[in-house]
Protein backbone atom coordinates (compact mmCIF):
# COMPACT_ATOMS: atom_id res chain seq x y z
CA UNK A 1 0.00 0.00 0.00
CA UNK A 2 2.69 2.43 1.43
CA UNK A 3 4.29 1.35 -2.31
CA UNK A 4 1.84 2.22 -4.20
CA UNK A 5 1.14 5.83 -2.15
CA UNK A 6 4.87 6.70 -3.46
CA UNK A 7 4.30 5.83 -6.80
CA UNK A 8 0.97 7.39 -7.06
CA UNK A 9 3.17 10.85 -5.66
CA UNK A 10 5.91 10.56 -7.82
CA UNK A 11 3.34 10.09 -11.31
CA UNK A 12 1.49 13.30 -10.02
CA UNK A 13 5.15 14.82 -9.69
CA UNK A 14 5.58 14.30 -13.17
CA UNK A 15 2.44 15.17 -14.07
CA UNK A 16 2.64 18.77 -12.30
CA UNK A 17 5.66 19.52 -14.31
CA UNK A 18 4.80 18.84 -17.38
CA UNK A 19 1.52 20.97 -16.83
CA UNK A 20 4.15 23.56 -15.54
CA UNK A 21 6.52 23.18 -18.54
CA UNK A 22 3.96 22.46 -20.90
CA UNK A 23 6.39 19.81 -21.84
CA UNK A 24 5.13 15.84 -22.03
CA UNK A 25 9.25 15.01 -21.78
CA UNK A 26 11.29 16.66 -19.74
CA UNK A 27 13.92 14.38 -18.49
CA UNK A 28 14.62 11.32 -20.75
CA UNK A 29 13.56 9.30 -17.98
CA UNK A 30 9.47 10.50 -18.80
CA UNK A 31 9.36 8.57 -22.70
CA UNK A 32 12.80 7.41 -23.03
CA UNK A 33 12.30 6.54 -27.19
CA UNK A 34 10.75 9.99 -27.45
CA UNK A 35 13.52 11.57 -25.85
CA UNK A 36 15.94 10.12 -28.53
CA UNK A 37 13.71 11.02 -31.35
CA UNK A 38 12.79 14.52 -29.98
CA UNK A 39 16.91 14.83 -29.45
CA UNK A 40 17.49 13.90 -33.18
CA UNK A 41 14.88 16.41 -34.37
CA UNK A 42 15.98 19.17 -32.57
CA UNK A 43 19.69 18.82 -33.65
CA UNK A 44 17.85 18.58 -37.48
CA UNK A 45 16.30 21.74 -36.87
CA UNK A 46 19.39 23.12 -36.19
CA UNK A 47 21.42 22.45 -38.91
CA UNK A 48 18.11 23.20 -40.80
CA UNK A 49 17.79 27.12 -39.50
CA UNK A 50 22.27 27.07 -39.95
CA UNK A 51 21.61 26.33 -43.85
CA UNK A 52 18.70 28.94 -44.12
CA UNK A 53 20.84 31.60 -42.46
CA UNK A 54 23.35 30.57 -44.74
CA UNK A 55 21.37 31.01 -48.04
CA UNK A 56 19.51 34.37 -46.31
CA UNK A 57 23.46 35.71 -46.60
CA UNK A 58 24.16 34.14 -49.65
CA UNK A 59 21.34 35.42 -51.30
CA UNK A 60 22.12 38.81 -50.31
CA UNK A 61 25.91 38.75 -51.51
CA UNK A 62 24.55 37.46 -54.80
CA UNK A 63 22.14 40.19 -54.71
CA UNK A 64 24.74 42.72 -54.09
CA UNK A 65 27.34 41.21 -57.27
CA UNK A 66 24.15 41.95 -59.24
CA UNK A 67 24.01 45.04 -58.82
CA UNK A 68 27.49 45.84 -59.09
CA UNK A 69 28.08 43.57 -62.64
CA UNK A 70 24.61 45.70 -63.76
CA UNK A 71 27.10 48.75 -62.77
CA UNK A 72 29.91 47.86 -64.70
CA UNK A 73 27.48 46.68 -67.93
CA UNK A 74 26.52 50.41 -67.94
CA UNK A 75 29.92 51.44 -67.67
CA UNK A 76 30.89 49.50 -70.57
CA UNK A 77 27.61 50.53 -72.53
CA UNK A 78 28.76 53.68 -71.78
CA UNK A 79 32.54 53.02 -73.09
CA UNK A 80 30.86 51.88 -76.39
CA UNK A 81 28.87 55.20 -77.07
CA UNK A 82 31.77 56.61 -76.93
CA UNK A 83 33.79 54.92 -78.70
CA UNK A 84 31.11 54.70 -81.56
CA UNK A 85 31.31 59.18 -81.25
CA UNK A 86 35.26 58.73 -81.05
CA UNK A 87 34.89 56.62 -84.61
CA UNK A 88 33.47 59.29 -86.56
CA UNK A 89 35.96 60.56 -88.75
CA UNK A 90 34.07 63.90 -88.64
CA UNK A 91 35.07 64.53 -85.11
CA UNK A 92 37.58 68.00 -84.66
CA UNK A 93 40.62 67.07 -82.41
CA UNK A 94 39.08 68.95 -79.60
CA UNK A 95 36.28 66.57 -79.75
CA UNK A 96 38.27 63.69 -79.72
CA UNK A 97 40.60 64.90 -76.59
CA UNK A 98 36.60 65.33 -74.96
CA UNK A 99 35.92 61.65 -75.64
CA UNK A 100 39.05 60.60 -74.65
CA UNK A 101 38.25 62.49 -71.21
CA UNK A 102 35.15 60.80 -70.88
CA UNK A 103 36.83 57.53 -71.49
CA UNK A 104 39.54 57.89 -68.48
CA UNK A 105 36.34 58.58 -66.24
CA UNK A 106 34.45 56.13 -67.31
CA UNK A 107 37.34 53.60 -66.63
CA UNK A 108 37.99 55.13 -62.83
CA UNK A 109 33.95 54.16 -62.66
CA UNK A 110 34.81 50.71 -63.66
CA UNK A 111 37.62 50.11 -61.86
CA UNK A 112 36.09 51.73 -58.75
CA UNK A 113 33.03 49.50 -59.35
CA UNK A 114 35.36 46.15 -59.55
CA UNK A 115 36.89 47.10 -56.60
CA UNK A 116 33.48 47.06 -54.45
CA UNK A 117 33.89 45.60 -51.02
CA UNK A 118 31.11 43.94 -49.25
CA UNK A 119 29.00 45.24 -45.66
CA UNK A 120 31.95 42.81 -44.22
CA UNK A 121 34.54 44.88 -45.63
CA UNK A 122 35.54 41.94 -47.74
CA UNK A 123 36.31 42.59 -51.93
CA UNK A 124 33.67 41.22 -53.96
CA UNK A 125 35.33 40.69 -56.94
CA UNK A 126 38.90 39.53 -55.97
CA UNK A 127 38.19 35.95 -55.81
CA UNK A 128 39.76 34.35 -52.75
CA UNK A 129 42.14 36.87 -52.23
CA UNK A 130 39.38 39.20 -50.85
CA UNK A 131 41.19 41.47 -48.70
CA UNK A 132 43.19 43.43 -51.32
CA UNK A 133 41.61 45.20 -54.39
CA UNK A 134 41.66 43.30 -57.02
CA UNK A 135 42.57 45.91 -59.22
CA UNK A 136 45.41 48.47 -58.67
CA UNK A 137 47.04 50.75 -60.96
CA UNK A 138 50.89 50.00 -61.18
CA UNK A 139 52.97 53.43 -61.55
CA UNK A 140 56.48 51.84 -63.22
CA UNK A 141 54.16 50.17 -65.84
CA UNK A 142 51.53 52.72 -66.14
CA UNK A 143 49.07 49.81 -66.54
CA UNK A 144 46.40 48.44 -64.09
CA UNK A 145 47.07 45.06 -63.12
CA UNK A 146 44.97 42.32 -61.24
CA UNK A 147 45.89 41.52 -57.76
CA UNK A 148 43.50 39.19 -57.19
CA UNK A 149 42.73 35.41 -58.34
CA UNK A 150 39.88 33.64 -60.01
CA UNK A 151 39.04 31.13 -57.02
CA UNK A 152 35.94 30.22 -56.01
CA UNK A 153 34.31 30.39 -52.33
CA UNK A 154 31.60 27.96 -51.60
CA UNK A 155 28.74 28.09 -48.77
CA UNK A 156 26.94 25.13 -47.57
CA UNK A 157 23.48 25.11 -48.23
CA UNK A 158 22.04 21.82 -47.75
CA UNK A 159 23.61 18.55 -46.96
CA UNK A 160 26.41 17.72 -49.40
CA UNK A 161 24.94 21.02 -51.47
CA UNK A 162 27.58 23.79 -51.77
CA UNK A 163 26.56 26.85 -53.65
CA UNK A 164 29.54 29.17 -55.27
CA UNK A 165 29.66 32.73 -53.36
CA UNK A 166 31.09 34.68 -55.87
CA UNK A 167 31.51 35.11 -59.49
CA UNK A 168 34.64 36.36 -61.83
CA UNK A 169 33.59 39.80 -63.17
CA UNK A 170 37.56 40.66 -64.53
CA UNK A 171 37.04 37.72 -67.13
CA UNK A 172 35.13 39.80 -68.58
CA UNK A 173 37.84 42.36 -69.19
CA UNK A 174 41.08 40.34 -70.50
CA UNK A 175 42.11 40.88 -73.68
CA UNK A 176 45.56 39.59 -75.75
CA UNK A 177 46.39 37.58 -72.40
CA UNK A 178 46.10 40.55 -69.70
CA UNK A 179 43.91 39.66 -67.05
CA UNK A 180 43.05 43.63 -67.45
CA UNK A 181 43.47 43.80 -71.21
CA UNK A 182 40.38 45.63 -72.15
CA UNK A 183 41.01 47.97 -69.21
CA UNK A 184 45.24 49.22 -70.04
CA UNK A 185 44.41 49.35 -74.41
CA UNK A 186 40.98 51.36 -73.09
CA UNK A 187 43.47 53.59 -71.02
CA UNK A 188 45.99 53.48 -73.68
CA UNK A 189 43.50 54.74 -76.63
CA UNK A 190 42.64 57.67 -74.20
CA UNK A 191 46.02 58.69 -73.81
CA UNK A 192 46.26 58.90 -77.30
CA UNK A 193 43.29 61.01 -77.65
CA UNK A 194 43.74 63.43 -75.45
CA UNK A 195 47.09 63.63 -77.18
CA UNK A 196 46.45 66.87 -79.49
CA UNK A 197 50.14 65.53 -81.21
CA UNK A 198 48.60 62.25 -81.95
CA UNK A 199 46.48 62.39 -85.41
CA UNK A 200 42.72 60.57 -84.79
CA UNK A 201 43.60 58.55 -88.02
CA UNK A 202 46.61 56.23 -86.45
CA UNK A 203 43.98 55.31 -83.38
CA UNK A 204 40.93 54.71 -85.10
CA UNK A 205 41.79 50.81 -85.69
CA UNK A 206 42.67 50.90 -82.10
CA UNK A 207 38.53 52.02 -81.68
CA UNK A 208 37.22 49.76 -83.64
CA UNK A 209 39.15 46.29 -82.06
CA UNK A 210 37.67 47.64 -78.53
CA UNK A 211 34.62 47.76 -79.72
CA UNK A 212 34.76 44.50 -80.48
CA UNK A 213 36.26 43.58 -77.48
CA UNK A 214 33.61 45.72 -75.45
CA UNK A 215 30.99 43.62 -76.95
CA UNK A 216 32.45 40.07 -76.29
CA UNK A 217 32.70 42.06 -72.82
CA UNK A 218 29.17 42.30 -72.59
CA UNK A 219 28.38 38.56 -73.76
CA UNK A 220 30.26 37.86 -70.79
CA UNK A 221 28.80 39.89 -68.63
CA UNK A 222 25.35 38.49 -70.34
CA UNK A 223 26.84 34.64 -68.92
CA UNK A 224 27.08 35.88 -65.31
CA UNK A 225 23.98 37.47 -64.70
CA UNK A 226 22.54 34.18 -65.87
CA UNK A 227 24.78 32.29 -63.76
CA UNK A 228 23.56 34.44 -60.78
CA UNK A 229 19.99 33.91 -61.82
CA UNK A 230 20.39 30.44 -61.68
CA UNK A 231 22.22 30.55 -58.05
CA UNK A 232 19.31 32.57 -57.03
CA UNK A 233 16.80 29.97 -58.04
CA UNK A 234 18.22 26.95 -56.64
CA UNK A 235 18.45 29.16 -53.06
CA UNK A 236 15.04 29.77 -53.29
CA UNK A 237 14.26 26.27 -54.28
CA UNK A 238 16.11 25.11 -51.39
CA UNK A 239 15.03 27.63 -48.76
CA UNK A 240 11.55 26.68 -49.71
CA UNK A 241 12.56 22.80 -49.18
CA UNK A 242 14.15 23.45 -45.69
CA UNK A 243 11.30 25.53 -44.37
CA UNK A 244 8.44 22.51 -45.11
CA UNK A 245 10.79 20.40 -43.16
CA UNK A 246 11.36 22.59 -40.93
CA UNK A 247 7.38 23.11 -40.19
CA UNK A 248 6.92 18.81 -40.66
CA UNK A 249 9.67 18.47 -37.73
CA UNK A 250 8.29 21.08 -35.78
CA UNK A 251 5.04 19.19 -36.01
CA UNK A 252 6.35 16.12 -35.07
CA UNK A 253 8.35 17.95 -31.61
CA UNK A 254 5.11 19.08 -31.02
CA UNK A 255 3.58 16.15 -31.10
CA UNK A 256 5.86 14.05 -28.86
CA UNK A 257 6.98 16.77 -26.60
CA UNK A 258 4.52 19.30 -26.00
CA UNK A 259 1.95 18.50 -23.27
CA UNK A 260 -2.05 17.90 -23.75
CA UNK A 261 -3.11 20.22 -20.78
CA UNK A 262 -6.65 18.47 -21.54
CA UNK A 263 -5.53 15.52 -20.69
CA UNK A 264 -2.92 15.67 -17.92
CA UNK A 265 -5.25 17.91 -16.17
CA UNK A 266 -7.77 14.87 -15.89
CA UNK A 267 -4.86 12.13 -15.72
CA UNK A 268 -3.58 14.39 -12.22
CA UNK A 269 -7.37 14.28 -11.10
CA UNK A 270 -7.57 10.09 -11.53
CA UNK A 271 -4.09 10.03 -9.39
CA UNK A 272 -5.41 12.55 -6.94
CA UNK A 273 -8.27 10.57 -6.32
CA UNK A 274 -6.45 7.37 -5.81
CA UNK A 275 -3.84 8.71 -3.82
CA UNK A 276 -6.54 9.86 -1.41
CA UNK A 277 -8.78 6.39 -1.34
CA UNK A 278 -5.54 4.87 -0.77
CA UNK A 279 -4.55 6.66 2.33
CA UNK A 280 -8.17 6.77 3.79
CA UNK A 281 -7.55 2.82 3.42
CA UNK A 282 -3.94 2.75 4.97
CA UNK A 283 -6.08 4.73 7.66
CA UNK A 284 -8.55 2.74 8.56
CA UNK A 285 -5.84 -0.83 8.76
CA UNK A 286 -3.81 1.20 11.13
CA UNK A 287 -7.20 1.87 13.15
CA UNK A 288 -7.55 -1.87 13.59
CA UNK A 289 -6.59 -3.58 16.35
CA UNK A 290 -6.56 -7.38 18.05
CA UNK A 291 -9.39 -5.95 19.96
CA UNK A 292 -11.38 -4.71 17.13
CA UNK A 293 -11.08 -8.37 15.84
CA UNK A 294 -12.00 -9.83 19.53
CA UNK A 295 -15.52 -7.64 19.14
Amino acid sequence: MLSQMHSNNMKMSQIMQQLSTQKRVNVPSDDPIAATRINQLQREQSTIAQYQDNITRLSGSLSTQEAQVQSASDLLWALNDTLLQAANGANADKNMQGLGLEISMLLDSLVDTVNTKSASGSYVFGGTKNQTAPIQWDDATERWVFMGNHNSRETTVANGVNVTENVHLTQCLSLGGDDLGLLNELYTLSEKMQDPAVSPASYQQDIQNLLDALSDAQDGIGAIFTELGGRQNQLTLLQNAHTDVSMANGLVLSELADADVATSTIELQLYVNATQITFKAWNMVNQLSLFNTMG
